[in-house]
């Protein structure tokens, strides 16, 4: 009887989750995995030492003006991207099992 009823327990806290869009807003944390590629708007070229902050969490980009975010939670999300005299911004919203690449398109500061 008791195995019955934590079954049926279980069961029905799995269809509750079933139409939940987002269960990271219920505490259940799924993340993924997102590159960054920070490009000159103007040429594509791209951005070395661009700070670029997302998610709570902010990371350097290399030479060819990449930076990878771990465990960016599902949802949406909103890079902000900075380098001397420049800075671009990308939205994207991040899905369960998968690894988007995002591309910043920076501009001059107004």
């Amino acid at each position: 009887m008791r195995s019955a009823f934590s079954a049926a327990f279980l069961a029905l806290g799995l269809v509750g989750l079933a139409g939940c869009t987002n269960p990271n807003s219920i505490g259940v944390q799924v993340f993924g995995t997102v590159t960054v590629h920070c490009v000159r708007a103007s040429d594509g070229s791209p951005v070395p030492n661009a700070n670029v902050a997302a998610a709570g969490k902010a990371f350097g980009t290399d030479a060819n003006g990449n930076a990878t975010f771990p465990q960016v939670p599902v949802g949406p999300v909103l890079f902000v991207a900075n380098a001397t005299g420049l800075q671009g911004t990308q939205s994207v919203t991040i899905v369960q099992g998968a690894n988007p690449d995002v591309t910043i398109q920076m501009q001059p500061h107004n």
